[in-house]
């Protein structure tokens, strides 16, 4: 389990290195306290990883991460009976179906408020360790992976408009609270959709200053009145047979 968490840590980072030319020749070591250090000349960036996902329970626990975890375990499921030439379509439809469904009916329960205050308490409880990161490294940096469970977002502007839009938007509440803290020198955030990271803010870069000023955003199924399900039927399809 600690060897999984790392690597989904290491993707983050991964997904935010890919475009930085600037730290190719940085060593990364996989520290603890905090999660990375690179180095570069007795240079020392701590980088310190934490979740804060959209899709929580009541407990404000990451649901992503269970659906993420659910989606792993039915395409092992499926691909071994494949494999094995025992796969059965309506089986492997009816887990689709059932995953599919959750994920509809927990984007539709999405409160943007929720997010906002779980986001807050992370970000203030991993605040208070970088102090002691400091001691070892010379600034330090917060990479926040972002959990989403789809990418069909409406972002609800301060003018009163709203916009359909494809990534998880970067609203005013989450720029104050990247900005608070002075002591972290850099705050980058990575949407991990699908295990799939993307990164949406930086706040070193200019790109990051969106002209949009979003105030809030909901997944476009918490729109609809009703929620959303849907039903897969499979069909059979016969190949044709060939004769000499």
């Amino acid at each position: 389990m600690a060897d999984e968490k790392k690597l989904l840590e290491r993707k983050a980072l991964d997904a935010f290195l890919f475009n930085n030319r600037k730290l190719k020749k940085y060593e990364i070591d996989d520290n603890e306290r905090p999660d990375f250090i690179l180095e570069k000349d007795g240079y020392k960036i701590g980088i310190e990883h934490f979740r804060a996902d959209t899709i929580l329970n009541e407990h404000t626990d990451s649901e992503s991460m269970k659906y993420d975890g659910q989606r792993r375990a039915m395409f092992k499921k499926h691909n071994k009976a494949l494999q094995k030439d025992e796969f059965n379509a309506d089986a492997a439809a009816n887990d689709v179906e059932a995953y599919i469904n959750k994920s509809l009916a927990a984007a539709s329960n999405f409160k943007y408020d929720t997010f906002i205050n779980n986001l807050v308490a992370v970000f203030e409880q991993h605040v208070s360790k970088v102090s002691e990161y400091k001691k070892k490294c010379n600034e330090v940096w917060f990479l926040i992976d972002i959990g989403i469970e789809n990418n069909h977002f409406i972002g609800f502007l301060d003018n009163g408009g709203l916009t359909t839009i494809n990534v998880l938007p970067i609203t005013c509440d989450m720029l104050k609270i990247f900005e608070k803290y002075k002591d972290i020198s850099r705050v980058i955030v990575c949407s991990r959709y699908l295990e799939k990271y993307q990164v949406i803010y930086d706040s070193s870069s200019e790109k990051s200053k969106s002209s949009y000023k979003f105030c809030s955003f909901t997944y476009t199924e918490a729109m609809n009145c009703v929620n959303k399900k849907i039903k897969l039927n499979v069909l059979e399809r016969k190949l044709p047979v060939y004769f000499k």
